[in-house]
């Protein structure tokens, strides 16, 4: 996997303190934020919007995951004409009711397109704190050892 063989670069697209787009268009962002935001949800826990899953996303592909530039401007070209067909009275993605973006998110979800958003939003989201929270991990500035069996052990001066 892509995100394996550059994780410094995926810990940098996560770990972005700038408010500001570097490669998303505000426009185009709010829609793949709508995305995301149905992908992982904010419900009785953060979700992917709370997370700020956009600036992994935008960071990503600015960064490690250039590559994913054509995929992402052509997936959401087709996302937006799928969007039309299913709702002739929409004007975007992130303006349609939560039903209605859950119903186009079905009619995509089998696109490339669509798994790329899906990739980045589960990677984004649990890079972030509220991801980590999510699986009952708390974010800390330091750990202590021992990490695993192998630091107990050299902590007690055993070994194996």
């Amino acid at each position: 996997m892509l995100a394996a063989a550059c994780w410094s670069e995926v810990l940098r697209a996560q770990n972005s303190q700038s408010n500001q787009f570097v490669w998303f268009h505000p426009a185009d962002a709010a829609e793949i934020k709508a995305i995301a935001a149905q992908i992982i949800p904010d419900d009785n826990t953060p979700g992917a919007g709370t997370a700020g899953v956009i600036w992994f996303i935008d960071r990503s592909l600015d960064g490690y995951d250039q590559d994913k530039q054509e995929l992402y401007r052509r997936g959401l070209a087709e996302t937006q004409a799928k969007r039309a067909e299913l709702f002739p009275a929409s004007t975007s993605i992130a303006g349609l009711s939560t039903d209605q973006q859950i119903a186009l998110l079905k009619a995509i979800e089998k696109t490339d397109f669509f798994q790329q958003v899906r990739l980045h939003t589960i990677l984004g989201f649990f890079g972030q704190p509220a991801g980590l929270k999510f699986v009952g991990v708390e974010h800390q500035m330091h750990y202590e050892p021992p990490f695993g069996y192998y630091d107990a052990e050299a902590a007690r001066g055993g070994s194996k």
